[in-house]
């Protein structure tokens, strides 16, 4: 029976049918390891965290987000006057005021801390302030998800020593159990809340995700979202599909045989749909798969 593998960008493409990979691995802190402990099940699907666009940020607290070794030296870009990462970075700020109704929004900022007001006048039509996050989606997914176990589907996941600042990745494998240790300011607005993940033998590492879309431009707002890297309850009971089926979608595979639904678990949502007579036709960037009365027949 052919398989079609579909391999992780970090490594050589040399399937048969060479396609890209689930999804792209974060950029991970180091975290020493710690005593394991036993992996609970999350009671309930995530949640949808509410999107909160610029005119509606009054009263809302954000955290300016902290830099990577070689970054600290630098601004958060968006303010009226000079705000560095190093006197800033984790620092929180409340929203005393803000409009968007012209292509310019205007923010004024008050920190918790000192009072010190801050103001942004983001460029025409820009939906974010670069270098914050909504405290409230970490605050929440960390009330959420810690302690609780999730499935993931990316096959890698981040690692960042802070001494050297070097940045490395650790293979997981598909749709394994991970611990969340917890959930902490990552780097970047666009995927703020950072899981910091642990597998049941002790490896650690993390994943940056975008919660609520609130200050991510419009662009990415889709973007690394929670179901895009991580499953809530454990698929392999949800759907009770054969031994050899899992084994394909753990690898990347796919073959002849396999339903809509099997193909994406194994390489996601396919980037363009052609319906035709005989059935559809699933687009990936390195290829196409073509399917009858919605299940797997072959590759074009």
């Amino acid at each position: 029976m052919k398989k079609f593998t579909r391999p992780c960008l970090q490594f050589a493409l040399v399937a048969i049918f060479p396609v890209v990979t689930l999804a792209q691995p974060e950029t991970r802190q180091n975290i020493s390891p710690e005593k394991k402990s036993e992996l609970k099940p999350a009671e309930a699907a995530p949640t949808p965290f509410p999107y909160h666009p610029i005119g509606s940020w009054v009263g809302k607290r954000f955290i300016f987000l902290p830099k990577p070794k070689g970054s600290e030296s630098g601004t958060y870009e968006d303010f009226s006057r000079a705000v560095s990462h190093q006197k800033y970075a984790r620092r929180v700020a409340r929203v005393v005021s803000a409009d968007d109704s012209g292509a310019s929004a205007y923010i004024e900022f008050e920190m918790e801390d000192d009072g010190e007001r801050l103001r942004v006048f983001t460029v025409a039509n820009k939906e974010s302030v670069r270098g914050m996050a909504l405290l409230d989606d970490i605050e929440n997914a960390r009330k959420q998800w810690a302690g609780k176990t999730v499935w993931g589907k990316m096959l890698m996941i981040s690692s960042y020593d802070e001494q050297s600042g070097a940045i490395t990745m650790t293979q997981v494998k598909k749709f394994g159990p991970l611990k969340v240790v917890d959930v902490i300011p990552g780097w970047d607005e666009e995927k703020p809340a950072r899981f910091k993940l642990e597998t049941p033998d002790g490896k650690q590492g993390f994943v940056d995700l975008n919660l609520s879309g609130t200050n991510v431009q419009k662009e990415v707002r889709h973007v690394s979202r929670f179901e895009d890297h991580l499953l809530a309850e454990n698929p392999r009971l949800k759907y009770k599909w054969r031994a050899d089926v899992w084994s394909a979608i753990e690898k990347g595979q796919v073959y002849p045989g396999m339903t809509e639904e099997q193909v994406k678990m194994s390489w996601g949502e396919p980037d363009k749909v052609t319906r035709t007579a005989a059935g559809e036709v699933w687009t990936y960037i390195s290829g196409a798969l073509v399917f009858k009365k919605g299940v797997l027949s072959g590759s074009q």
